[in-house]
């Protein structure tokens, strides 16, 4: 028997060995494509991500911009007071005495001249005003809100500030020291 050819087996055990290799490159290469595929996956998620916390940002300041402003009452000139008290006025007298009368009926008719009452007022009614404002987007919440938190606190301290009754206004009768001085609130 003769014995077997030495540079054939290894010549057999190359060709093997590069069929492997050759496998091996190619099941690398199909990772390689995969992964560029994951990475630029990834790359658009990313951009979407970015494009998104910029609508979420966008939309949190733009919220913040519509949102109104607490009223002001200080440093006022005389029209601009009159013509924000008239407004507030016109609320409290045609709105909220209308829509709410057991809750306003305690609120004396005397209560423009209270500050406490003129600026706890028109913070109500600009509350109001922002959850109720806007036909297409009255939040339950808020309004539940409104409902439950702010207008009885409101209306609660403003039990406590105006103590007027039958015998007048107690915002005439206070000492002149106990008076601000006489500029418009």
């Amino acid at each position: 028997m003769a014995e077997p050819d030495p540079i054939a087996a290894l010549a057999a055990q190359l060709e093997e060995l590069r069929g492997q290799l050759a496998r091996s490159q190619g099941e690398a290469g199909q990772l390689r494509a995969r992964m560029e595929d994951f990475s630029g996956q990834d790359m658009v998620m990313l951009r979407a991500i970015k494009e998104l916390a910029g609508k979420v940002d966008e939309a949190v300041r733009k919220r913040a911009a519509d949102d109104p402003q607490a009223p002001f009452w200080v440093r006022l000139t005389e029209e601009e007071h009159a013509a924000q008290l008239a407004a507030l006025r016109s609320w409290v007298d045609q709105f909220a005495r209308v829509q709410y009368p057991g809750y306003f009926a305690k609120l004396p008719d005397c209560w423009p001249a209270h500050r406490e009452a003129v600026w706890e007022l028109s913070d109500l009614m600009t509350e109001w005003l922002r959850i109720y404002g806007d036909p297409e987007n009255r939040p339950l919440a808020d309004a539940l809100m409104f409902h439950d938190r702010w207008m009885p606190g409101v209306l609660n301290r403003l039990q406590q500030a105006v103590r007027c009754d039958a015998s007048g206004c107690r915002a005439g009768r206070t000492a002149p020291w106990e008076r601000a001085p006489p500029r418009h609130i």
